[in-house]
Parts: C-alpha cells; structure tokens; sequence
C-alpha cells in the first residue's frame, strides 16, 4: 500500500494533501466560535455573501421607491398647479379688496366673488421684440375677447389681449410693449402717472411732479384712469428716479420680467 501511494507522482499527493488540510480547516473552522458569537466559517462566508446583500438591498429600495412616487404621487403635479391657481385668484381678490378700502367703499358685496380666470400657456414669442407680444393657446372658442387683462402666476400684471384673436389663439401685448401705456400711481403716495415701454425690461413712468418724492424700491400699481386696467393690480418696482424740469424721471421694471410667462391668466370677469 505504501509502495503504491509513493508510486503516484508529487505534484499529486501535494494536491491530495492540500484538499486534506483546507477539509480539516474548514471542519475546525465552524467549531471556532468568535467573539461576536460567530464561528469562524459563519463569518468567512458572511464576507463575501455581506456585499450582494447590500447591492440587493439597495435595488429593491430604489425600485420600492419609484413605483410608490409613480403610484401615489402620480397627480400630485395636477394639483399643485389647482393650488397655484388658487393662490392667483386669492391675491387678484385681495387686491381688489384693497381697492376698495382705499376708496372706502363697502366690501361686504365682494367678500364671497368669484374671480374666473382662463388658464394659457405661451406658444410663441417674438424673437426680435421679445417684450413685446406674445402668442397664447387660448382664444375665441375659449371666450377670449380684445382687452382681457392677461396676469402671471403671481396676479401681476403683464398685459392685455389685442387683436388678431383666432378660435384657439390669441395675441398678449405686454406693459413692456412700445404701444399703449399704463394708468398706475405710486402705491405709497398715490402720486399718479403714465406707465410706457420700448420693448425693454424696464418701463418709463411719466408725468410724475416733483412735489411728492419717488423712492427706489417703491411699488408701483395701477390706477384704472385708463379705463382699460383695473386698479391696484401689481405692475413693478422703482429702479431710478432722475430729476427733470418740474417732473420726475422715474423707471420701473415689472414684476414678470423676472419671473417665467410660460403660464398666464386671463381674467374673464373685472
């Protein structure tokens, strides 16, 4: 027997013994109990399998978490812009509410009103005159007419509906258009004027005396002498007041040049 095992050749038997001891380790190693309360073996396979737990665990946290943001939140994006909408027509009444007191006339027959606006998204610009007009999706099929005053998002005012209105488009001139003008006053001293444009982000404000001084940073809103407007709606804020002759030099930017026009309101009912 001896002489046989002796006959098989080297490179064999250290394979042999080889696979001998690593069973011998391996019987010895699950009998090793660790500190953690872990034989040795437990924590051995523990090691390499630990990794793919965690790459698992990882996969089904992610996919658990898209399909319940796609279940259940699905509409979520539907009703905040219903919120949005919302908060317009609050401010809009707010601001007629603030109107009214000015002019100190009872409110109670306007507390429960219900500001109807149309909802339209811009379809195009003038890219040589981008402050000038632009197209809505929204038009006569929607009730849209000639003068609806158009507001962002916030209830401030960005323009009026001009002509050409088709059934399912209308045009919006914008207050920082070269045409037309803005009847609006200085919210803090009612000190009254002209609103004009010329396609720029900042309008003119005209015919102001030098009697009441212009801040900047003063508000400014409109004042309904146009009879186009209605007053006390938003329009911006004074950036410059330069002394002229008699009269102010006074230029104010709009509060919707700084903000996204993609979505606008068309107030249906003054």
């Amino acid at each position: 027997m001896n002489k046989e095992f002796s006959e098989v050749p080297s490179q064999r038997r250290h394979f042999v013994l080889a696979g001998i001891l690593f069973l011998n380790l391996v019987l010895v190693s699950t009998h090793v109990v660790l500190k953690n309360q872990q034989t040795l073996f437990q924590s051995i396979i523990g090691f390499f399998v630990s990794p793919i737990q965690v790459v698992f665990q990882k996969t089904a946290d992610f996919v658990t978490d898209k399909f319940t943001h796609y279940i259940f939140l699905k509409d979520s994006f539907n009703r905040y812009q219903e919120i949005k909408k919302d908060y317009s027509r609050l401010k809009y009444e707010n601001y007629i509410l603030k109107r009214k007191l000015r002019e100190h006339v009872d409110v109670a027959g306007i507390k429960g009103m219900n500001v109807n606006f149309i909802k339209a998204d811009v379809i195009s610009i003038d890219r040589n005159f981008p402050l000038s007009s632009v197209m809505i999706n929204k038009g006569s099929s929607n009730g849209i007419v000639k003068n609806m005053i158009v507001l962002n998002s916030d209830a401030e005012l960005v323009g009026r509906v001009v002509e050409p209105i088709t059934l399912f488009s209308a045009n919006v001139r914008l207050i920082t258009s070269s045409l037309g003008g803005v009847g609006a006053y200085v919210e803090k001293n009612q000190l009254e004027g002209l609103i004009t444009g010329d396609n720029t982000d900042t309008c003119l404000f005209k015919y102001l005396v030098e009697n009441k001084p212009v801040f900047v940073g003063d508000r400014v809103v409109t004042s309904g002498t146009d009879e186009i407007f209605p007053s006390y709606l938003a329009i911006g804020v004074v950036t410059d007041v330069r002394k002229d002759y008699l009269i102010q030099k006074v230029f104010v930017k709009p509060f919707f040049v700084e903000k996204t026009i993609k979505q606008l309101l068309v107030i249906k009912k003054d």
